[in-house]
């Protein structure tokens, strides 16, 4: 909950270790915010949240935002960010931001001044430099430019090669397509206990021609929730 508002609710999901998992949905459904709750940002009113561990210690967390604010007086270059909040060390900084397609040139701009593609490809690059064993990404490719793009999905299919658990939130259904291993649709926040599952329908690849850019025609689509595997 947000306040008094309910956000999500009856959603029972996993994801699954060293995997490629999509949370899609229509604005509204919950997804950021179950990220979020995932995550420890918000309090959870209900239900639980565990995570099992391998070697019975607490997963390290990683977060990219969709888009990030910094407030004006945050005066720091990126160098500056790397060094101090992601305690990158200063010999390593060039290979951290090359890994992730971030303009060597840039280092020294203030963080307030980049766009919201080079601040999210920072951000990235300090996640990647803390190797977590689980990474949330909201709408990674939604503020790149086409050139970018690429490169942005091979490193996550790269760190996902790496052994690393990649969750990305997304509205781009070919994305989805083309790499998820799982995905998770949230979609009015009921339980979908629909024999057809339009999400499932759209994923195939018989049907790949259903599959679309943005949240699927409401007009054809379920309500509720639902988990699918193994697309």
């Amino acid at each position: 909950m947000i306040g008094n508002k309910k956000i999500l609710s009856d959603a029972s999901c996993s994801i699954p270790r060293k995997a490629l998992t999509f949370l899609v949905g229509e604005n509204g459904s919950g997804k950021t915010t179950l990220v979020k709750s995932i995550l420890g940002l918000l309090p959870i009113s209900g239900g639980n949240i565990s995570f099992h561990s391998t070697n019975g210690t607490k997963p390290i967390l990683g977060y990219v935002p969709q888009n990030v604010i910094f407030p004006t007086p945050f005066k720091l270059t990126v160098s500056e960010y790397l060094k101090y909040a992601a305690q990158v060390p200063r010999n390593k900084i060039t290979n951290v931001i090359k890994r992730v397609d971030f303009p060597e040139s840039h280092l020294s701009r203030n963080i307030t001044e980049l766009s919201g593609g080079q601040a999210q490809k920072m951000l990235l690059a300090a996640e990647l430099y803390r190797s977590p064993d689980l990474l949330f990404l909201d709408e990674p490719l939604s503020n790149v430019d086409d050139s970018s793009e690429k490169h942005i999905i091979d490193v996550i299919l790269e760190v996902k090669n790496e052994g690393v658990s990649v969750v990305i939130i997304t509205h781009d259904w070919q994305f989805v397509s083309s790499y998820g291993n799982h995905v998770i649709c949230l979609n009015r926040n009921f339980i979908c206990d629909s024999g057809y599952c339009v999400c499932k329908n759209s994923l195939s690849k018989v049907n790949i021609k259903n599959i679309q850019k943005t949240t699927p025609d409401p007009n054809s689509t379920h309500s509720g929730y639902c988990y699918i595997e193994n697309i």
